[in-house]
């Protein structure tokens, strides 16, 4: 029987709709939730959020070759069903926990089983014809960016009235459903071609690519930038409920997310468009000295108003990073090895997002919020800075060699 993509891509796209509602209904929120456990001082529970966005990045960065190989040996579709119903198993168990230290367990399960964005990008570029591809690739990334979107405007209200524990409930089951609909619904024609000699050549092939200066350059600056948005993403919660100077903050923290979250992806679709008239490299460089400003402002904020203004508008910048840097590995990496560049970079940003949390959380806690905006604002005008340094103009893409296998 054959195969119908379209039935694949349509059924995916919704299932990852849904499953990163399901997520990120809650993801923003874990701050506050710390607090139901007698954790109720703000520098103490920025340091527990630290620890656990570290645990779950490194969690998930020390697992993704694991189920990268069992992937090749039973197929993309099973890590799609795995990261679904695993991810919303542990979103379920944290309904349940009675403590901090269990919490943070559940949060480096999560870590380890999920991982939804990449088994859906890699089961999507293995079903869909080559001539739909850019289609489909583009419109699950518009799914990611969707579903990030929309889940903290449901989460907030919805904690706000009815609490966490049903919230977290709720929000896991939509994630596993969204796993059973792919496990029903898409087929995959899987047939086994790594070897192990292949297996080898792809060692190679990844020192090789080190070896292009712009692609070793767009990696470390990459993995640089993963790492100052782990570095803030625990603060930014606390600090506006210290400036709010109450802790009912979900529903207006959900809106400003969600608001913020769409100003990114609305920045996204438009920033490729804009690097072509522009270049790359200064898009890319003006958007990191953006977020530098935007940053900076956010630590001087004084309100919970000028706040939230900033943070919106920051999604402007922030929201461009990404796609202008893709733009530049794929001008300076030959075609037929842009899956195992992009693989490589892969790895290597969820190493730089795993250590940013436990470190600006403790920055935080120990210096001051604001300092931890501030610091945020060096480090993305550093990193702007290098790459116009070294970067040069971007050469062509030179013919790759032939893989020996």
């Amino acid at each position: 029987m054959q195969i119908s993509w379209k039935r694949n891509f349509y059924t995916l796209w919704i299932a990852e709709v849904i499953a990163i509602v399901g997520f990120q209904s809650i993801q923003p929120f874990l701050p506050y939730y710390i607090q139901e456990f007698e954790v109720e001082n703000l520098g103490e529970t920025l340091i527990w959020a630290g620890h656990m966005g570290t645990a779950a990045g490194l969690a998930m960065a020390l697992s993704s070759p694991f189920w990268g190989a069992l992937a090749d040996r039973l197929g993309r579709k099973p890590m799609v069903v795995r990261s679904m119903i695993g991810g919303g198993l542990t979103v379920v168990a944290m309904a349940y926990v009675t403590s901090v230290w269990e919490l943070m367990g559940a949060r480096l399960l999560q870590g380890a089983l999920a991982g939804t964005v990449t088994a859906c990008l890699t089961l999507v570029s293995t079903t869909t014809p080559s001539p739909h591809l850019s289609f489909a690739l583009g419109m699950m990334q518009g799914a990611f960016m969707l579903g990030a979107s929309v889940g903290p405007l449901i989460g907030g209200p919805f904690i706000d009235r009815f609490g966490y524990h049903p919230c977290l409930i709720v929000a896991g089951v939509l994630v596993v459903l969204a796993g059973i609909a792919v496990q029903v619904w898409v087929q995959e024609n899987f047939q086994r071609q790594l070897q192990p000699r292949v297996q080898a050549s792809l060692w190679r092939d990844a020192r090789r690519l080190l070896e292009i200066q712009p692609f070793f350059i767009m990696l470390v600056s990459l993995t640089l930038i993963q790492f100052i948005f782990g570095f803030i993403m625990p603060v930014v919660p606390l600090f506006l409920q210290e400036l709010a100077h109450t802790s009912d903050v979900l529903s207006m923290a959900g809106l400003i997310f969600s608001i913020g979250g769409i100003v990114g992806a609305v920045s996204s679709a438009f920033s490729s468009r804009w690097s072509e008239h522009w270049g790359a490299k200064r898009t890319l460089v003006w958007g990191l000295v953006a977020s530098a400003l935007f940053y900076l402002a956010q630590g001087l904020s004084t309100s919970v108003a000028m706040l939230a203004v900033l943070m919106v508008l920051s999604g402007l910048a922030t929201g461009a990073i990404r796609p202008v840097a893709n733009v530049l590995i794929a001008k300076v990496v030959e075609e037929s090895d842009r899956g195992k560049a992009f693989g490589v970079m892969s790895s290597a940003n969820s190493l730089g997002w795993s250590l940013g949390p436990v470190m600006g959380g403790h920055v935080g806690a120990h210096w001051g919020f604001r300092t931890a905006f501030f610091v945020t604002a060096i480090l993305f005008f550093g990193v702007a800075c290098w790459i116009w340094k070294v970067m040069g103009q971007t050469p062509a893409p030179e013919p790759a060699p032939a893989a020996t296998l």
